[in-house]
């Protein structure tokens, strides 16, 4: 039972302020101040949260559910509109990408995706959801993405996985924009990778170093079998990957996607003594980075294990995608002038692309060896 009571604040009813306040910081977590204009209000408030986290007479399974139990039947219901007609499919593929913005989301350290509906509380979405979703993200794009899941919500309630909408009431801002766009990657240090990896165990300490030397995708990793590896050429054939969100195996991102990318002998070395190490499989299906039924490690586990690593090394939390971007940027160190080898390993569409996300740093470095000359040439 949720132990809180309205009480009035003679400050604030002295200053006109709303003074009937609902404490639930030391309740709930996450919870947070809400003043109201009469005491009505307040146990109103009150009720309704009670309502919401008592599991008493609540019969219905949604009320289980987890926000990837609620996020699947939403889509469904979606597509079935979507191949009624009734919406386009633009508005279709817009839901699901809006919603897996949310789900990419950690709550409390775990992943949104595994939380049950009913948990999430106003504070939460304030104070974490938000702070995450705005990140290289404009206004407009957050209140859209906040548009959709609200949605998202009011289909939960509908179902009974909650009683209330915990984005209603929440700011909604995205970050700011600077001149040079949000589309360009940043540039880590080899020193901060190598702190967080050094986190991680000894496992998931391969699995960062294979993304890191390979720049493979996550979802191409999560895919990867022992039959697209040439341990005696020292090379790995990407042409698969497990799609966004699913356990499905497909093809790769793009046609593009598909690429042959050197291995670096410490990682072959070790692909070597994982492949005697799990008996030498004859399966070509069977994965290189999967579970010991041969099944894939999920998404959520790979958010999870890099963000606990960043914490652990005392930085500011990356994504497993920005192991990708470090590739690319010792790639660009080893390539300056190929820029067409950097796109065909990064398994990029077009050039266009490589030169949006990393061009900059080629033009950074490139000033910064020209200003080198110019001073010393000076001094």
């Amino acid at each position: 039972m949720l132990q809180v009571s309205p009480k009035k604040s003679k400050s604030r009813a002295l200053a006109g302020h709303s003074p009937w306040c609902v404490d639930t910081r030391s309740a709930l977590s996450g919870g947070t101040r809400k003043f109201y204009e009469t005491r009505e209000q307040a146990q109103a408030y009150i009720d309704a949260l009670v309502k919401e986290t008592s599991d008493t007479n609540k019969s219905s399974d949604a009320w289980k559910w987890t926000f990837y139990e609620l996020a699947k039947n939403y889509i469904a219901q979606v597509e079935k509109e979507y191949r009624a007609g009734e919406q386009s499919k633009s508005y279709h593929q817009e839901k699901v990408r809006h919603v897996d913005c949310f789900l990419d989301c950690v709550v409390d350290g775990k992943p949104l995706a595994d939380m049950r509906v009913a948990d999430l509380t106003k504070g939460m979405v304030a104070h974490q959801v938000m702070d995450q979703l705005k990140v290289k993200r404009t206004d407009k794009t957050v209140k859209n993405i906040c548009g959709s899941v609200g949605m998202m919500i009011n289909y939960a309630i509908i179902e009974g996985c909650r009683e209330t909408n915990p984005l209603e009431g929440v700011k909604r801002k995205g970050a700011i924009q600077t001149a040079e766009g949000s589309n360009k990657a940043q540039r880590i240090a080899t020193d901060v990778i190598n702190n967080i990896i050094s986190q991680l165990c000894t496992r998931w300490q391969f699995f960062a170093r294979f993304a890191c030397t390979t720049g493979v995708r996550q979802g191409e990793q999560r895919a990867l079998t022992w039959g697209q590896i040439d341990l005696t050429a020292g090379k790995v054939v990407i042409d698969r990957a497990i799609k966004h969100k699913t356990t499905d195996i497909g093809s790769t991102k793009t046609y593009s996607g598909l690429r042959t990318i050197p291995l670096t002998r410490d990682v072959l070395a070790a692909l070597k003594e994982l492949f005697i190490a799990q008996g030498r499989p004859n399966d070509p299906d069977r994965l290189v980075f999967g579970t010991e039924f041969n099944h894939p490690v999920t998404a959520a586990k790979y958010l999870t294990r890099i963000k606990d690593a960043c914490r652990r090394a005392g930085v500011a939390p990356i994504t497993w995608h920005e192991l990708r971007h470090y590739y690319a940027s010792k790639l660009l160190q080893a390539y300056p002038d190929d820029l067409w080898r950097v796109k065909t390993y990064m398994g990029h569409s077009d050039i266009r692309i490589t030169q949006g996300i990393y061009g900059h740093w080629l033009e950074s470095d490139a000033d910064n060896a020209a200003a080198v000359d110019k001073l010393s040439a000076i001094f």
